[in-house]
């Protein structure tokens, strides 16, 4: 109950802090270290133009460029200001409005182009609950930068409230947002790229798992046709909600990651919230998934100093252990056959499920 307290104190407190604000500094462009994010949103502008908390029923796309600041080391969570300080802020350097998707698609191409055959792929990124806009663009800054990812990324920033108090809003708005990812996802599809990862954190996965069912019922096999890797990080949503969207696949994604903790005191919480025993995100057991072609990444063993839910982004130890692979593909296929096992502290297999336990090493 201390670590729940605390948690929602600390919620509260940050709820005072200006996460909306973020103006572009053009004269960031020429900083050292810069990377381009796409984004697709239905936020709404606010009065001072700044993509806000209200849902659009038309969408926004962008092309941004994000610089990120010297002082940044691999795990620090990303800090920005209204009034930036570029050796110590994460900063938008340049922002333009495309027209359409199929424009934003066409850029998305364009980037890859000249690149090696293992670096044309896009990541789709799936922000979650209690995020900004710009919590979520330079979090995926932040992961290009401290991953070496490569190819083209895409923030899909749906209309979360960025409030601690603001989970009704928020499943609202995952769900409000079904349709406008779906159309993301059959776009991007389309694009000039070897492979379509799809990443989604903590109530993102339940958007993207809504939105992959709505188009499995309409369109078969679509899902593992089209979606290279599919990784849900911090899953909160309940086991149960998790399966019953799956019935309609006869196929996932391959591979499919799932990456857990069972000392995320944010899910603890969620479950709380929701009456909820277990929330898919803290599952250690791979027996109830026994039936899915999935993979589980337990996590527990590292920290990121706070709730342990974004472990996998503000954990030193983990981030160093998976830069090692270079993307999803990867991570469950690599050159060297016996790296996961050197890190595993312990595997379990149930039928098609495999549960992985790693350590710091």
């Amino acid at each position: 109950m201390r670590h729940l307290i605390l948690i929602a104190t600390c919620l509260m407190l940050s709820a005072c802090v200006d996460r909306i604000s973020a103006p572009v500094q053009p004269e960031a462009i020429n900083a050292p270290n810069t990377r381009q994010v796409f984004v697709v949103t239905n936020r709404q502008r606010n009065a001072e133009g700044y993509l806000a908390t209200g849902r659009d029923t038309d969408l926004t796309y962008l092309d941004t460029t994000v610089s990120i600041p010297p002082s940044h080391a691999a795990g620090n969570a990303p800090t920005f200001n209204a009034k930036p300080d570029l050796q110590k802020h994460f900063v938008i350097a340049k922002e333009t409005e495309l027209t359409s998707l199929p424009e934003l698609t066409d850029k998305v191409s364009a980037s890859l182009a000249g690149s090696a055959h293992r670096d044309r792929e896009v990541t789709v990124f799936v922000h979650g609950f209690y995020n900004t806009y710009q919590d979520s663009l330079f979090r995926i800054a932040q992961l290009q930068n401290d991953f070496n990812m490569p190819g083209a990324v895409v923030n899909f920033a749906w209309a979360s409230a960025g409030s601690p108090l603001g989970y009704p809003h928020d499943r609202e708005s995952a769900l409000f947002s079904r349709d406008d990812l779906e159309r993301t996802l059959r776009a991007l599809a389309k694009s000039k790229s070897d492979r379509l990862l799809l990443v989604g954190h903590s109530l993102g996965t339940f958007l993207i798992t809504e939105t992959l069912r709505q188009i499995e019922h309409k369109d078969p096999g679509w899902t593992a046709r089209n979606i290279d890797a599919l990784a849900l990080i911090s899953p909160d949503m309940p086991v149960d909600l998790f399966l019953r969207n799956l019935e309609p696949f006869d196929a996932l994604p391959d591979p499919t990651v799932i990456l857990t903790s069972t000392e995320d005191s944010a899910l603890r919480l969620s479950s709380r919230i929701n009456r909820s025993s277990q929330r898919l995100g803290q599952l250690s057991n791979p027996d109830v998934l026994a039936d899915l072609p999935v993979i589980v990444f337990d996590v527990s063993s590292f920290t990121d100093g706070s709730s342990n839910h974004m472990t996998f982004a503000e954990s030193p130890a983990l981030i160093a252990l998976l830069r090692d692979a270079r993307s999803f593909d990867d991570l469950l296929a690599p050159d060297d056959p016996n790296f996961l096992l050197r890190q595993a502290e312990r595997v379990r297999v149930s039928n098609e499920a495999i549960a992985i336990q790693i350590n710091p090493g």
